[in-house]
């Protein structure tokens, strides 16, 4: 789902208010055949995410030899582009690049790598034999003291390579101290933003970082429908949903799971509301959730109906599900991220449920994989064009405030010749988690 800077306050406030897990006297009963409807009656049993136990495994991690092959092409993109080097500091093209998780401070930590030879590292000089613990031995470090300026030390370094020329292009993510620092060091007109080198071998992906996001989304899938088969009672409130949810994925495989359920009217705001909503019998449930396995990620979103909805919001499932669909039909290599923004909304104002922005509030989608939101982006006038190994969300909506809204998330990837879904589609308001597997 779009709107990042909302996203993590709503997202933990359902997930910390509510209590750690279900009580055990609130657990009875079995629960219901997979691809059975929802039920509004039915509780989960006292261990009823064990069945997911293992879904994660077979999956490995990224070895150093996939490390070096996203290096190589990092390496060839930057000779392509004409720049000498590229700094980056903590964060997910880090990590992409060389596995390395390190925490932002004041104090630089970077990686430099030159379009030709072995990456080397500025850091920390008190810090550095930490630093070898997850560099290794053979990392080309080169410390900065507490008086020193780590760009004089970056520069330095540069120059003692034979690399005193050329631009230097920084991540996108870069934070503006750190690349006012190497401006100052370098000279300004070297300093140049990365932001394109970067974004073109992160949206790539390769068969690998494919596997793990298949694997990622599947599993969110296969917890979303085992949690809510299990039931969601009449008076569950979201924060116990999402504490449900939560533990579900984790028992699947994933880290960093993050859940995000509103009921009813609440779910009019595309991102939610403080508000912690105790289920009605004619509430829609929305849930908007992820996790991530070896740090690629999911993001999925259904919205179904545990009870008897009303007319307008079954009109209102219908559309978004034949937006998505839309939307879907129309992602292959060569299209513009902005006709498939396109695509879903004509569905959405063709419904009746007016233009623009007036009930589907946010662009279509977002690319993920190492960060939950990342390029590209499906949004209105995009003409970024979809290529082989891009993988981005299909997320229409429908918000009616003070009624209900409704969201179907699915992840894609882009291939050869069309498209691949991640995990089951929904197939209708009854069974939204597609067929029985």
């Amino acid at each position: 789902m779009g709107m990042a800077g909302t996203l993590a306050a709503c997202r933990t406030s359902a997930r910390v208010s509510g209590p750690s897990r279900p009580p055990l006297s609130d657990v009875s009963g079995s629960p219901l055949p997979v691809g059975a409807p929802p039920s509004a009656t039915a509780a989960p049993p006292v261990e009823p995410w064990a069945s997911l136990t293992g879904f994660c495994e077979g999956v490995p991690p990224p070895d150093a030899a996939e490390r070096e092959g996203h290096r190589e092409r990092m390496r060839k993109a930057l000779t392509d582009a004409g720049h000498a080097l590229l700094v980056v500091e903590p964060g997910p093209t880090m990590e992409y690049l060389s596995g390395v998780r390190w925490g932002r401070s004041e104090r630089p930590f970077l990686l430099a790598l030159p379009r030709d030879g072995e990456p080397w590292w500025v850091v920390p000089g008190f810090e550095q034999r930490t630093a070898r613990e997850q560099l290794g031995g053979d990392a080309q470090v080169l410390p900065w003291q507490e008086h020193q300026s780590p760009y004089d030390v970056l520069a330095a370094g540069l120059a003692e390579r034979g690399r005193g020329r050329g631009t230097v292009a920084v991540d996108e993510n870069i934070r503006h101290f750190i690349s006012d620092g190497l401006a100052t060091a370098l000279g300004a007109r070297r300093v140049v933003s990365g932001a394109a080198v970067v974004q073109g071998q992160r949206m790539r992906k390769q068969p690998a970082e494919l596997a793990r996001l298949r694997r990622a989304n599947e599993a969110t899938k296969a917890a979303l429908r085992l949690v809510a088969e299990a039931g969601v009672p009449v008076g569950m409130r979201q924060s116990e949903l999402a504490e449900r949810i939560r533990a579900a994925q984790m028992q699947a495989g994933l880290t960093n799971v993050w859940v995000l359920a509103l009921f009813g009217p609440n779910a009019a705001f595309p991102h939610g509301t403080a508000d912690d909503r105790a289920l009605r019998p004619d509430d829609l449930v929305l849930v908007d959730t992820g996790g991530a396995l070896h740090g690629y990620r999911s993001d999925i979103t259904r919205t179904w109906a545990p009870g008897d909805v009303s007319e307008p919001a079954r009109k209102a499932w219908a559309t978004v599900a034949e937006a998505q669909a839309a939307a879907l039909a129309t992602i292959a290599p060569g299209v513009a991220c902005g006709e498939v923004d396109a695509a879903a909304r004509a569905v959405i104002e063709r419904a009746g449920f007016g233009t623009g922005y007036h009930r589907f509030t946010h662009r279509l989608g977002h690319g993920i994989g190492l960060e939950v939101h990342e390029h590209p982006y499906l949004v209105q006038d995009a003409t970024r064009k979809l290529e082989p190994g891009m993988t981005m969300s299909d997320e229409p909506g429908i918000y009616v405030p003070g009624q209900f809204g409704v969201r179907i998330e699915d992840i894609v990837a882009v291939t050869e010749d069309g498209h691949e879904v991640f995990g089951p589609l929904v197939s209708s308001l009854e069974q939204p988690f597609g067929a029985a597997p």
